[in-house]
Parts: structure tokens; C-alpha cells; sequence
């Protein structure tokens, strides 16, 4: 090779190995042993070599991998920033949505400096391709076998038994399975991997430990319609700070005085990760139970039947419907809710709304949920979930509808004041759902349960430090409760909401959950034990 070609050579490794160390330098990786380090590097010295072997230009290859490490550094940095968590394993099933729905991701990284970067790459990279003389001929068949290859090992590890020998192998690695400890110690790309491996090798015997009973005749006669609304991003915002009004969610104070029980409801995640809070809500099952899988459970776990609140509702003879006013594949729900139990997923085809903001707004989806109870009532389990005030909330969206909220701070002296503003207007018409379904509830004079709970807290760092807000807890309530009888305050676990309402409404005993119980520990729970009966319910204006 001539001193040219070495020269390329050198700087298009050069440029490789930057690429691998942006991520390692935003996860604040250390320098640990030989072989978590090999593992770390192989992806993206992987990829270094097929361009090598297909192009023969190193400097190009050098580039394609640094662009690829910076942009994976940018998304780990913004999901640090605004989500609390690194990028984990499970983010590979949300990636195609990047680009269909890429208003619900890019706002956070910067759409300029996205769209320009990969501009600028792809630029830079076509021009390095056409104007780059090859330092050694250019085998591009030879990469695509190597890429077969490679795909065909994977494969083969992907199946019993060299998946179990693999995740044998990178258990010695000692992953904790925190994703922040183990991106420090093993680098992100091998945490990414050894998390991956190890669930998939570990997600059998979940799945038959978590399976969901065989129906064969519908048994109880129970005839309580039970409503339960996930909220996008609902929490009491007055814990904010004191400053914010006392009379922002009328609906949800009235709601609490005549409710069966209210408190904080601890959430798996912050920010986003709506999944993980439906998923604990609908099974009862706690995050310790479900192994890696836990970052998304939809993601693979949730494709067969997995034991439920909605099988248990199922078994008494309730017909299960969930609404959902967006992409149904989104998460890809139109899996996830039929192997939970559903009978029924409709989404923005069926009840309306819009692919991008402003989405379906909620007093409207209130009025779909009464009309879908009025037309199954009154043995029906209605699960909604909303989508009007999730987030981003940009500056350069529309003015909050609520003219009174702009009176409430400046929001230029707020670190994202602007943003504050509009997730409290959609607060207020979230509020505005919730008095229209009580509402509803009480003209039609039928026994009927309503549970309302956030997701998680919207993502609002700047606010929340301005304000040194750090509580990390959404809200619930359960409506009605029993005349004479002061509402209880009782602070629950996501996991310990669903298994809470059912139990009560199906007369069962107060558990953590109907999902069989695997060897690992129980999440710690907030609530220092349910008494039995845990909750009576009933109905308005009887």
C-alpha cells in the first residue's frame, strides 16, 4: 500500500473511532474490561469494515460511521435531557416512526440541526464517494456476502441453543439491567446489546409464566359499566407551584370529593414511554417481573396472550373495547391490545382525529366514550386513551384557547414558559373531559365505574427546575364512591391501579394482580395495604 493509501487508511479509521467514542463520551463510559469493550466496538466496527470492503475508500467509511455515532450521541443526549433515560434496546421498534410520525420526536432534538445534519452528510458523503480515489479495489459482492453472513449468524444466535450460550456469555459481562449503570460500564452500544440478547433469550419463559387463561364461557353477573381513561401527560399541575390557581381543574377536584379513592399514582416512566404505564395499569404486573422487557413491553412481549385486568373482565362477561383516537400501530398497539384482551381496538380510522397536532381533542373523545357505552352498556369495559395534549408543546404552535392562562406568569421569564402555557390550556380541556364523563355518567343513572390517571409527567425540565419542582408522580381517581363515605387518599403503583378497580368491581379480593408470579422480586408499593373491602362503589343520582 502506498504512503497515500496508509495516509486514507489512518484518517478513515481515525474518523471511525470518533464515531464510537461521541456515544461513549455522553454516557460517561469507562475504560473496563477487554471484552465489554470489544463488544461495544463491534457494531460499529462492523460496519467500518463491510464500507471498507465495498467502497475501498476509507475516508467515506470513516465519515458514514462518525455521522452514525454523532447522530446516535445526539438522540442519547436528548433522551437523557428530556426522558431521564438513555437510549435502551427497545427504541429499535420505535425507529420507523421517527420517520412517519417524526413530529413526536424531532422538536426534541432540533429539527435544524436533524434535517441539516443529515443534509450535510449525505452531501459530504456522495461528494467523498465520487471524488475519493479508492485506496484498493472496490468488492462490493464480497460485502454483501459478509452482510449475509452476518445476518444468517445472527440468526442462528437469535434460536436455542446458541441464544441461550449468548446471553450465558454476556451475563458474565455483569449487566445490571440499569440502563444508565450499565451504558457507564459496559459502553452504549454493548449495554444496547447484551440487554437485547439477554430478553430475548429470557422472553419465552416469560411469556409462559405470564400466559393468559382460556375462555371458554363467560361466567359472572356483574352488569357495571367500568370506563378507565389513560390521560396523555395528566397530573395535578398546582404542585408546581403555588402560584398556579387553585380553581385550574374543577372537574378533577369535583371528581376527588365524591371519589372511592384518589392519590399520586407512581409511573415507570417520565416524560414519555406511555406503554409502560398501560401496560403496568392493564395487567397488574410489576416491572420486576418483566425483565429488560420492562423499557417496552409492547415491543415483544405483548404479542400473545398475556394474563390481565381485560382477561379477568372477559371471564366475568364483560365485552372489552379500547379507543384510541391515533395510528393504532402506533407502539403497534394493534398487536399489543388484543394479546391484553381486547375485543375491540379502535383508532383514528374508526373515531376520527388527526396524524399531527392539534390532535383529537378530549371533550369530543368524551362524547365517543359515552356514545360507545350507551351502544354496549351495560356489561362493557371501555379503555381510552387520549392523545389531545401530548407534547411537544412549541412555541410556534398555536395560543393557549384559555385567555386566562396567559395572565398567570410571563412565560419569557420561564425556561420553557411558552410550552408550560399550552400543556396547562390542553390540562384544562383534559379537566373539561373528565367533568363531561361524570356528567354523562350521572344523566344516564346507571351503576357505573370511572377510573381517570396520567400516563407519566409531561417533559418540562427547564420548567420544573425553574419552579424546583421534582416530584416525579401522576394523579388517579376512581368515581364514584359511596354515599356517607369520605374519599380515600391512598397513593398506588401504576401495576396496583387496575388490579385495585377490578377487584372491587368483580368483588375479589384487593392483590397486586391476577399475572402469575415469577421469581423475581415485587415492586416496592406506595400504598400501605388496601383494606378488604378496598373500595364500594355507587352510582349517581339512585
Amino acid at each position: 500500500m502506498s504512503a497515500f493509501g496508509l495516509l486514507h487508511l489512518l484518517g478513515g479509521l481515525a474518523f471511525a473511532i470518533a464515531g464510537w467514542l461521541m456515544p461513549r463520551r455522553v454516557a460517561h463510559s469507562r475504560w473496563s474490561t477487554v471484552p465489554a469493550l470489544l463488544v461495544d466496538m463491534a457494531p460499529l466496527m462492523s460496519g467500518t469494515g463491510l464500507l471498507l470492503l465495498a467502497t475501498g475508500r476509507p475516508i467515506f467509511a470513516g465519515v458514514v460511521i462518525l455521522a452514525l455515532g454523532a447522530g446516535f450521541a445526539l438522540a442519547d443526549r436528548t433522551m437523557r435531557e428530556t426522558l431521564r433515560e438513555p437510549v435502551v434496546f427497545s427504541e429499535m421498534s420505535e425507529l420507523p416512526q421517527v420517520f412517519t410520525h417524526p413530529h413526536l420526536y424531532l422538536p426534541f432534538a432540533g429539527p435544524g440541526l436533524v434535517i441539516g445534519g443529515v443534509a450535510g452528510t449525505v452531501a459530504l458523503g456522495l461528494a467523498l464517494l465520487l471524488l475519493e480515489p479508492p485506496v484498493w479495489a472496490p468488492r462490493p459482492d464480497l460485502a454483501l456476502l459478509a452482510i449475509a453472513l452476518l445476518g444468517a449468524a445472527g440468526w442462528l444466535v437469535a434460536r436455542a441453543p446458541l441464544l441461550g450460550a449468548a446471553a450465558a456469555w454476556l451475563r458474565r459481562l455483569r449487566p445490571s439491567g440499569e440502563p444508565f449503570a450499565d451504558a457507564q460500564r459496559l459502553g452504549p452500544f454493548g449495554m444496547l446489546l447484551a440487554h437485547a440478547v439477554i430478553a430475548r433469550a429470557e422472553r419465552a419463559r416469560r411469556r409462559t409464566a405470564l400466559c393468559a387463561p382460556a375462555i371458554a364461557r363467560p361466567t359472572g353477573e356483574r352488569d357495571v359499566p367500568l370506563i378507565l381513561v389513560q390521560c396523555e401527560s395528566f397530573f395535578d399541575a398546582r404542585r408546581i407551584s403555588p402560584s398556579l390557581p387553585k380553581d385550574l381543574l374543577p372537574g378533577f377536584d369535583a371528581c376527588r370529593a365524591g371519589a372511592a379513592m384518589h392519590g399520586r399514582l407512581e409511573v415507570p416512566g417520565w416524560g414519555a414511554n406511555t406503554m409502560r404505564t398501560e401496560f403496568a395499569v392493564l395487567t397488574g404486573i410489576p416491572e420486576a417481573e418483566l425483565g429488560y422487557d420492562r423499557f417496552n413491553p409492547y415491543y415483544a412481549l405483548a404479542r400473545t396472550p398475556i394474563a390481565s385486568q381485560v382477561w379477568r373482565l372477559r371471564q366475568a362477561g364483560y365485552r372489552t373495547i379500547c379507543l384510541h383516537p391515533f395510528d393504532r400501530r402506533f407502539f403497534r398497539r394493534d398487536l399489543a391490545m388484543p394479546a391484553l384482551g381486547f375485543d375491540e381496538f379502535l383508532g383514528r380510522d374508526a373515531l376520527g382525529g388527526s396524524r399531527k397536532p392539534p390532535y383529537y381533542p378530549d371533550p369530543d373523545f368524551a362524547r365517543d366514550i359515552l356514545r360507545i357505552l350507551d351502544a354496549h352498556g351495560p356489561r362493557v369495559f371501555i379503555f381510552a386513551i387520549t392523545m389531545a395534549n401530548h407534547g411537544p408543546w412549541l412555541d410556534a404552535g398555536p395560543p393557549p384557547i384559555d385567555p386566562s392562562l396567559a395572565r398567570l406568569f410571563d412565560p419569557a421569564a420561564v425556561p420553557q414558559g411558552g410550552a408550560l402555557l399550552r400543556y396547562l390550556d390542553g390540562l384544562r380541556r383534559s379537566d373539561e373531559m373528565l367533568q363531561i364523563l361524570m356528567a354523562g355518567i350521572e344523566q344516564r343513572r346507571v351503576p357505573s365505574v370511572l377510573g381517570f390517571y396520567g400516563d407519566h409527567l409531561p417533559s418540562l425540565p427547564l420548567a420544573y427546575a425553574h419552579f424546583g419542582f421534582e416530584e416525579p408522580h401522576a394523579d388517579y381517581v376512581v368515581w364514584p364512591g359511596e354515599a356517607g363515605i369520605p374519599p380515600r387518599h391512598c397513593d398506588l403503583p401504576a401495576n396496583r391501579l387496575g388490579a385495585v378497580i377490578v377487584d372491587a368491581l368483580l368483588g375479589a379480593e384487593t392483590t397486586a394482580g391476577s399475572a402469575p408470579k415469577t421469581e423475581a422480586a415485587s415492586a416496592p408499593a406506595l400504598d400501605p395495604g388496601l383494606p378488604r373491602p378496598a373500595l364500594a362503589f355507587q352510582a349517581r343520582g339512585q
